[in-house]
């Protein structure tokens, strides 16, 4: 099956609806140099009346979550149509946001969700419903204070099926877990640095996805890369690996037969289309709940 391919990151701020088919975006983008020509491909006319029309009605959120104006950052309360909650200490609260983080990370963010809503789609879901979130920018030193991370707390689709990193599903059944698989495998495929629950505590009731490091290889180094391989094949191949965080032999044995059961060709670990093919492949088998 064909994987998701690059398209413009066009603002489509006015209602849930996916957006209709558009041409290949500008292989800058796809390699993670967003710039001011892709700036301007994701805001244009249309989407900063969109962006304007909507940013009034949208509730502010926790001081340290209001970038300073010097900072210029994005004001938004959906990502390419879909709301964005936010239920810390108020959960199931549907009042929209003003989110905040920079033109380019937003653009990364429309490239993300519409791979989420593809990619989730091939395994009988329906639409994205609404995304829930523990920040954006926040005010902190990192990928956070400067407008360039997501802290994802769950993802609801039409119908009722849910991913949630709050609810630390990544360590509830193994239905679960491998949908929490595949929403990790579709944030990597956009983001360099994912931390998940099998990451650290830290990250026990959210994923961390960030701007740092592009473009986005699978690194034997990289202990964020080296536990989601770990419980990926432990999931979906029942692997029996210790989710450590070191590429040992035994790791790299199992990546092997994910890699060549996926059909996958070329180097994960070098080759940008590689590991997107390799992750979207993984996201199917999560959303279908089958093995690899």
């Amino acid at each position: 099956m064909q994987e998701p391919v690059d398209r413009p990151a066009h603002d489509h701020t006015a209602g849930p609806a996916a957006p209709a088919p558009s041409p290949r975006i500008d292989r800058r983008l796809f390699l993670g140099g967003v710039g001011a020509a892709a700036t301007a491909l994701a805001v244009g006319p249309a989407g900063a009346a969109a962006q304007a029309a909507e940013g009034p009605a949208a509730a502010a959120l926790p001081r340290e979550m209001q970038a300073p104006s010097a900072l210029a950052m994005r004001t938004f309360s959906r990502i390419d149509g879909t709301p964005v909650y936010y239920w810390r200490g108020d959960r199931g609260n549907t009042t929209l946001r003003s989110w905040q983080c920079t033109d380019a990370f937003y653009d990364r963010l429309v490239l993300w969700i519409r791979d989420l809503r593809n990619l989730s789609a091939d395994g009988g879901f329906g639409s994205v419903d609404f995304l829930v979130s523990a920040g954006f920018y926040v005010n902190r030193s990192g990928q956070h204070g400067a407008g360039t991370a997501m802290d994802l707390d769950m993802v609801r689709w039409a119908g009722g099926r849910r991913c949630s990193p709050l609810d630390r599903h990544h360590a509830e059944g193994r239905t679960l877990r491998r949908r929490y698989l595949a929403v990790d495998a579709v944030c990597r495929r956009r983001f360099r640095y994912v931390l998940d629950g099998w990451y650290n505590s830290a990250h026990h009731d959210h994923i961390h996805a960030d701007f740092g490091g592009l473009p986005t290889t699978c690194e034997k180094g990289s202990r964020s890369d080296t536990v989601f391989v770990q419980a990926m094949c432990n999931n979906f191949m029942g692997a029996g690996l210790a989710v450590d965080g070191i590429w040992g032999s035994n790791t790299q044995t199992w990546f092997n037969r994910a890699k060549n059961r996926l059909g996958i060709s070329g180097d994960p670990h070098s080759e940008i289309v590689a590991w997107r093919n390799m992750l979207a492949r993984i996201a199917r088998h999560g959303f279908s709940d089958t093995a690899i």
